[in-house]
């Protein structure tokens, strides 16, 4: 086996989070996440950004949520009826 075989053979395997927002398409290393969720109410926080939804109590762990659209600048989807 020739030593760049051999490299490529030994490197581990990655897998990512994959994700769109607004037309650009990002990815984020699975090893990085710790839970997906669906969203809950959130409690808002006065004098907070407006891309600052607010925050969430997770088993005892205080978790900003964020809308990274609102963060980015990016335009929000159209919101259109699912099929029937």
């Amino acid at each position: 086996m020739t030593d760049a075989a051999s490299s490529q053979h030994n490197q581990a395997k990655r897998e990512f989070l994959t994700f769109t927002l607004g037309e650009e398409e990002y990815a984020i290393d699975i090893l990085t996440v710790q839970e997906i969720r669906g969203y809950n109410a959130v409690t808002r926080i006065a004098n907070t950004p407006d891309y600052i939804k607010g925050v969430i109590n997770m088993r005892g762990v205080i978790v900003p949520v964020v809308d990274m659209r609102l963060k980015f600048h990016l335009a929000m989807p159209l919101m259109t009826s699912l099929p029937s």
